[in-house]
């Protein structure tokens, strides 16, 4: 049934050449209408459906934005010809069928994180983005934040030096419901922005977890990643904590960058080494031993939306066909490093090679 049937014709969608990319975003759950809100007000966007198979979450997304047209039939969505790209915010154990179906119908795609709930259902999405000739990207937000694209400027430049490890915590009370354990819902983020600043692929993954307040599912973890050049990294997830901690740190040779994104300014920081006397002194040298931090820079930032960049990013790809800076490869990256963690933590803790 086509909702906008019931709700009447004047919510059908326009069919006029308007030069803009069409665009449908499916799924008006939780994060689902940040994206209708950040899509319909980019100029160069066409948001042609919102599709979502519970009547109160369209009736949601009506109250809001009346003028975009609403379905809960997918088929149709994929049928309408002026529908360019699909942007999926559904529970992750729908993103491989809503994507492979998108992409058998010629429409570029948006995946909210991650890709998908295993590496061979990702694999199987950018297969089929690379034989359909269509883009495939992920919605790992905090790639597009301007304090990872500064960190990774910095990075570049040699600013911090050769990279030594990362360390982050990102915790907070749990959500009331979720499909994916803790691993999934929030050190996705963690190992997105890790693989996106660190050029080079973890060998090895050693996760601990367990269950404690929830039911069913492990809420509280530590992931241990081990790169080829002896780098390595320690993220800690979890759903307990009274606090919300989004706190990511990456320390190199010549000093680090701290990025609080709980703080409303100051967000990133670049430390140097500092100094320290004690090291490589004699105990009969007649001097004094001492040691000082580094001195502390505020980065500036923009202030920008990651979201919006994100959704501008994506539509700029899709019109001059270029790979998204989160293409369907970071988003299988990221996948293998978060079902390796699971495995581990089956496992009893043992380390898992990628």
């Amino acid at each position: 049934m086509n909702i906008d049937a019931v709700w009447g014709s004047g919510y059908g969608p326009v069919t006029e050449d308007t030069g803009k990319v069409g665009v449908a975003v499916v799924g008006a759950g939780y994060w689902g209408p940040n994206h209708v809100r950040t899509f319909d007000s980019l100029p160069d966007c066409q948001l042609r459906w919102v599709c979502d198979q519970k009547p109160g979450r369209l009736q949601f997304i009506r109250e809001r934005f009346p003028h975009v047209p609403l379905t809960d039939d997918y088929a149709a969505v994929l049928r309408d010809p002026a529908v360019e790209a699909v942007v999926i915010a559904t529970p992750v154990s729908t993103h491989r069928d809503l994507a492979l179906a998108a992409l058998g119908a010629g429409k570029h795609v948006l995946a909210e994180k991650p890709l998908a709930g295993s590496a061979a259902q990702a694999e199987e999405i950018v297969r089929a983005g690379r034989e359909a000739g269509r883009l495939v990207a992920v919605g790992h937000i905090f790639v597009f934040n301007p304090a990872v694209t500064r960190m990774k400027e910095l990075i570049a430049g040699g600013q911090i030096g050769r990279l030594c490890y990362v360390e982050s915590s990102r915790v907070n009370l749990g959500p009331p419901a979720s499909e994916v354990n803790v691993v999934w819902d929030l050190a996705v983020h963690d190992v997105a922005i890790l693989l996106h600043l660190w050029d080079q692929r973890p060998i090895e993954v050693t996760a601990y977890g367990s269950r404690y307040v929830h039911p069913t599912l492990v809420d509280v973890a530590f992931l241990h990643l081990r790169f080829a050049d002896g780098g390595m990294a320690m993220h800690h997830v979890g759903w307990l904590s009274p606090e919300k901690v989004r706190r990511f740190v990456v320390a190199g040779t010549h000093g680090s960058l701290a990025f609080d994104d709980t703080r409303a300014a100051d967000r990133l920081r670049l430390t140097d080494r500092g100094v320290d006397s004690r090291v490589g002194t004699r105990d009969d040298e007649a001097s004094a031993l001492y040691y000082r931090p580094g001195e502390v820079l505020v980065v500036d930032l923009p202030a920008v939306e990651p979201l919006r960049v994100e959704c501008q990013h994506f539509l700029d790809c899709v019109r001059r066909g270029e790979a998204p800076r989160s293409d369907g490869e970071a988003g299988l990256r990221v996948v293998r490093v978060l079902e390796a963690a699971d495995e581990s933590i089956r496992r009893g803790s043992v380390p898992v090679r990628l």
